[in-house]
Parts: structure tokens; C-alpha cells; sequence
């Protein structure tokens, strides 16, 4: 990707135009770049929004693509004035496409020395190269918005701000859940939020069980399947659904994750017997669905503090070893929901 020496840092951000357009400051040039396409299309649909009514996006709407426009008809439509309204948007996809030549580019080029105001003009790059016109002059009086893709990182808190949004709430072990089953395709985990909110109904917050209920078995991932496997102390059936789980291409961090949310769950439950909180508020305590809760205080009766300190030491071992070594990772799985299983207090010294 072409940028010259202009840094991204230049420009603004997806927040920053938000805020703008929420504040409904809308210029009259836009050009948006970056590869995350769902980010740039909500900004354009904000746009759209904002300057035309419904009614009225069959006069004053243009949507073109520079792979199969010409210049002079993107500049014709946005040189017109709107009808029955005050402003008129023209939306050029992959504007990159349209300004090859040279001819395109001077066409393009005298337009934005005489933009008009009705007009708002958006354009879309995923490809610019600010080196060359007419993004030498775009750069200089557009508003240019950087729609990049997120670092893993920013994944999560992204989720979690997506379902603010839509007046839920979304736990962080959630969050990083549905980004392990999902990826970071903002597209994709916006559609199965969409269905998680249906699925909770009037509930408040999206849980991991949540997650697994609603994306995992979509998928065929069993990591609940595996956690009660243990939870019972069932070493065949355990070894069984981790070998299909990993088969399947589930990740074995996810795994270590969801395993270690258990053993800090039956962790959290001894802690609230040691407070003499009643049973009937552990669900609210834990942050769990009732409906659980009955499984989880039948596994908390198989695994002694001493074990589930065990548990976690292994579970830190083996997520070390992952990240660290070239050991086969079936070979570190096995190895783990051995030592989950069988770990008592006397294996301790032999675990450190």
C-alpha cells in the first residue's frame, strides 16, 4: 500500500469523524481509506442519514464504483443540485479505480477547486497513494478518514463497546470468547452479537456461556462439553472431546482460557462458602446463569482447594510450553487434562 510519507496518525479516526458527525458537522468532501470495509460503511451510512431522507435517496443518492464509472458522470452528479432537499450525497467506491489516467485525474482534479456546497462527495480508497493526484490535493482539503483494521488487542474492546451500543452489556471473558470463535472480522462478530442479544432476550449482560451456547455450537467447538467432562472427573470421555475439539482446528490457548475460567470459578465459589454467602446468591455473585449454577457446585464438591491450586499451576505450564516450545500441542493438551484430573494435594511438590 502506497502511502508516501504521510503517517496514518494524520488523519482522522473512526471516533473522531463520530464524534463530528454526531455533532452533525458534515463537510462537503470525505475521503475514507483502510481495509476495514465495515467501519467505512457506517460512517457512510451515518452520512447518508444525516443529508437524506429516506424519501428522497432515489433523487439526491449516488453510489458509483471507479472500477466502472467515468469521471466526467462522477463530477456531473456531483456537480448537480439536489431536488426537493438541501443537500445531495454522491458515494464513489473504490475511487482509486477512476483516477488511472490522466485525463480522470484533471477532471477530478478542477472539481475540487470548485466544490459545491449542496454536494456532499464521499469517497472511498482502500489503495490511495497521496504521492500522486489527485490525492496530492485531497489530502490538502478533504476530510480524510483512516478506517484501518484492529490489532488483536483492540478486538475486545471493541465487542464490548459494539454491545453498549445496543443497551447490553458484554463480561471481558465474553468479549475475548467471541473474538477467539470469530476472529476480528468487525462484520462478522457485529452478526453474532446480533444474534447473541436475541438469544439472551431481556437479560442484561452476555455471558461465556453465552458465547458457547450461541457461536460455539454453530461452529462445533465443545469447550463446555470439555470443561464438565472434567468437572466430573471423566478422564476417557475428557481425553475423547479434547481429541475432537482439536481435530475440529479448535485453538488450545481458547481452551487454557475457558479451563482456567472454571478452576477461578469453582475458586471463587469456595471463597464465597468461606463468607457463608448463601447458595442463593452465588448466580449473582459469579456473574453465571442460574441454569448453571447447579452443575457448577456439583463439580466444586469433586475438587479440593489444594486441587484447584494444582489446576492452576498446570494450566500456566501448559500455556507457557505452548508459547514457548515446539512440543506437539495435542501432546501438551493430553498432558494438561491429566494433571486437571488426577492433580491432588500430594502431587503438589511434584507439579512445582
Amino acid at each position: 500500500m502506497a502511502f508516501g510519507k504521510t503517517k496514518r496518525s494524520e488523519f482522522l479516526s473512526y471516533d473522531d469523524f463520530m464524534a463530528e458527525v454526531h455533532g452533525a458537522r458534515i463537510a462537503p468532501l470525505y475521503l475514507f481509506i483502510g481495509k476495514e470495509d465495515f467501519l467505512v460503511d457506517e460512517c457512510v451510512r451515518q452520512i447518508i442519514e444525516l443529508l437524506v431522507p429516506a424519501e428522497m435517496r432515489g433523487f439526491n443518492l449516488d453510489v458509483m464504483y471507479g472500477s466502472n464509472s467515468d469521471a466526467k458522470d462522477v463530477v456531473a452528479h456531483a456537480s448537480s443540485y439536489p431536488m426537493m432537499g438541501d443537500r445531495r450525497v454522491v458515494i464513489v467506491k473504490e475511487f482509486e479505480k477512476l483516477v488511472i489516467g490522466e485525463t480522470a485525474k484533471e477532471i477530478v482534479a478542477n472539481y475540487l477547486q470548485h466544490l459545491l456546497e449542496s454536494t456532499c462527495l464521499v469517497l472511498i480508497s482502500g489503495d490511495p497513494d497521496f504521492r500522486k493526484r489527485p490525492f496530492t490535493e485531497l489530502k490538502k482539503i478533504a476530510k480524510i478518514i483512516s478506517c484501518d483494521q484492529f490489532y488483536d488487542n483492540q478486538v475486545p474492546a471493541w465487542i464490548a463497546a459494539r454491545v453498549r451500543l445496543k443497551q447490553k452489556d458484554a463480561s471481558p471473558e465474553a468479549c475475548r470468547m467471541l473474538q477467539a470463535y470469530v476472529g476480528n472480522s468487525l462484520r462478522s462478530l457485529d452478526n453474532e452479537i446480533d444474534k447473541l442479544l436475541i438469544y439472551i432476550g431481556e437479560r442484561k449482560e452476555i455471558t461465556g456461556e453465552d458465547i458457547a451456547a450461541v457461536v460455539g455450537a454453530s461452529k462445533g467447538f465443545t469447550v463446555f462439553d470439555l470443561q464438565n467432562c472434567i468437572g466430573k472427573k471423566d478422564m476417557k470421555e475428557s481425553l475423547t472431546v479434547l481429541a475432537r475439539m482439536l481435530e475440529a482446528g479448535e485453538s488450545p490457548q481458547l481452551i487454557i482460557v475457558m479451563l482456567t475460567r472454571f478452576f477461578t470459578t469453582l475458586l471463587r465459589i469456595s471463597e464465597l462458602k468461606q463468607r457463608r454467602i448463601p447458595d442463593s446468591q452465588f448466580a449473582a455473585e459469579l456473574r453465571i446463569s442460574p441454569y448453571f449454577l447447579k452443575q457448577y457446585l456439583e463439580f466444586y464438591s469433586n475438587f479440593s482447594p489444594s486441587h484447584v491450586e494444582n489446576g492452576f499451576r498446570a494450566l500456566l505450564s501448559a500455556d507457557a510450553e505452548l508459547k514457548s516450545t515446539t512440543s506437539d500441542p495435542r501432546i501438551v493438551m493430553d498432558l494438561l487434562v491429566y494433571s486437571l484430573i488426577k492433580s491432588n494435594p500430594n502431587e503438589k511438590a511434584a507439579m512445582s
